[in-house]
């Protein structure tokens, strides 16, 4: 399917790590996948998910270049 959304608890389990790392890492790791807002746009409480493809790409170029410093 695409465009699938996944949300934290989804990436959670994807990508072993827990809100706190992903969240930083949304801040601080240029590469990874953005945040996106999901229904009401000018809410803070508004819902957040992440684009599955911008995840998998993510997780492909970090085995991408796991591999070549090896």
């Amino acid at each position: 399917m695409k465009n699938r959304i996944l949300r934290y608890s989804d990436l959670e389990s994807q990508l072993g790590m827990n809100r706190v790392t992903i969240w930083r890492r949304t801040r601080t790791d240029p590469t990874f996948p953005r945040p996106i807002r999901l229904g009401n746009s000018g809410s803070r409480n508004a819902a957040i998910g992440f684009l599955a493809e911008e995840v998998e790409a993510w997780i492909a170029l970090q085995a991408a270049t796991a591999r070549v410093e090896r």
